[in-house]
């Protein structure tokens, strides 16, 4: 089922922005690239007999390098939205959504978008939670509160800091990328309620890639069908995002 062309090179060239634990992110040594992204990689890659290689970059520079023909797909924790489906397709593999990550004892009192009036909100550039935060800071105008004062900055790293140091009081980033970093914090986080808006991760393609498309929706069923998608989402603490039907194009 593979392309002739992906078959005959024994490789897919996947791009990734590597620096979202526990999705994609470099080990101690800063070179090795793990996580939940990587370890399905490697699953999906061993049942097509390919390699799928990684290649670092921006997370906002990812769909114009799909669609400039750079590479193949892209693995990336990337959220499967109306927007981005202009552009590229989806094989979707997992469900998380926006939330929040705040400092121990979550000090400014936010549990959902309503709490988030006159915060500063660190958001990740390139995001949903981007646009979720316009949203959320027109709501609290029209409800005669003070606006969200929101910082986009360029990675999760930065967001984090920014928190650590108070130049934000809460940082807008998904429920499972904010579960990993409060528990390699040892206690200084914590990620106050659930989701806001639960939505799929994908497995993200070029529009012209039909055939692979297909392909990686097929492999990805049947990881999840033998067992081996479950081991690897419990080896990195997210059963929660397990889903049962691998598909293509389903967010909103």
């Amino acid at each position: 089922m593979l392309p002739a062309k992906l078959k005959d090179a024994g490789m897919i060239r996947v791009a990734s922005n590597v620096e979202y634990p526990p999705f994609e992110y470099y080990d101690t040594d800063n070179t090795t690239i793990i996580g939940l992204d990587k370890d399905l990689a490697e699953a999906i890659g061993q049942k097509l007999g390919v390699k799928l290689e990684f290649e670092n970059m921006s997370f906002d520079a990812i769909i114009p390098a799909l669609a400039a023909k750079r590479y193949d797909m892209a693995m990336s924790a990337m959220t499967d939205t109306d927007e981005r489906r202009n552009k590229v397709d989806f094989v979707d593999y997992f469900t998380s959504g926006g939330g929040f990550l705040v400092k121990k004892g979550n000090p400014k009192n936010v549990h959902s978008l309503a709490d988030i009036c006159g915060v500063t909100a660190a958001i990740d550039k390139g995001t949903t939670e981007i646009e979720d935060a316009k949203k959320a800071s027109e709501d609290c105008v029209k409800a005669g509160k003070a606006e969200l004062n929101a910082k986009v900055l360029p990675g999760t790293s930065k967001i984090v800091l920014a928190l650590q140091s108070g130049r934000a009081d809460v940082a807008m980033i998904d429920t499972s990328a904010g579960a990993y970093i409060s528990q390699q914090h040892k206690g200084a986080f914590e990620v106050p309620g659930t989701s806001y808006a639960p939505r799929p991760y994908g497995l993200v393609l070029p529009k012209d890639s039909d055939e692979l498309t297909k392909v990686l929706q097929a492999t990805v069923q049947a990881l999840i069908d033998e067992g081996t998608y479950g081991k690897i989402l419990a080896k990195w603490g997210q059963e929660v995002g397990a889903i049962k039907q691998a598909t293509i194009n389903d967010g909103k």
